[in-house]
């Protein structure tokens, strides 16, 4: 299985008083340093969705696209839209796409989905679902249902959710919502890990 990573690192953290999220410390690290980290073992080729602060991205990965201008600030379904038109992106078997402030990922995630999808081979996407909350943004996908995101869009939807629904997408259960802990806010920083 060739799985390759898309880091969503293009939102404009207004949370986090409009700071680039992916470049905040956490722990004396980015946080996307750290879920570079988690998925380094686990995909074969890691992209980065970003929109400002592109050469200190390009550091970590010599695969970083901004969103298309039709689709800027609409949200992380900018930047699948973009990503479908990829051929990097078009060359993988499955596409993990992650957030740029999840930094303690499980080592297994991969892992995990893999699994999931070979018992459901009809299925082309996955995400996270824990006990807490479902995180439609952890999700595994197949390359080839990006297309999909672009009359989606248009259409006026903006959220992972109802377009992985539309996709019907399928939970896969992780017992510990704490490895999927994100941080939006400087209180977050500080947060429960």
């Amino acid at each position: 299985m060739k799985t390759f990573a898309l880091i969503l690192a293009g939102g404009q953290g207004e949370r986090m008083g409009g700071t680039d999220k992916g470049l905040v410390l956490w722990r004396d690290k980015p946080l996307i340093d750290h879920v570079i980290e988690a998925l380094r073992p686990q995909v074969k080729h890691i992209a980065i969705s970003a929109n400002r602060n592109l050469e200190e991205y390009a550091r970590r990965s010599a695969h970083i696209f901004a969103d298309s201008r039709q689709w800027q600030h609409l949200g992380p379904l900018a930047a699948l839209c973009t990503a479908a038109n990829d051929l990097q992106i078009a060359a993988a078997d499955w596409l993990l796409v992650v957030p740029c402030n999840m930094p303690a990922l499980p080592s297994d995630l991969v892992a995990k989905f893999e699994t999931v999808s070979k018992r459901t081979p009809l299925c082309n996407a996955f995400y996270v679902e824990t006990p807490v909350t479902p995180h439609y943004n952890v999700m595994y996908i197949r390359p080839q249902i990006l297309q999909s995101t672009v009359p989606y869009l248009y259409s006026g939807m903006k959220t992972l959710s109802g377009w992985l629904h539309q996709q019907r997408a399928r939970s896969v259960h992780f017992g510990s919502e704490h490895v999927f802990f994100s941080c939006n806010t400087q209180e977050d920083l500080r947060g429960p890990l």
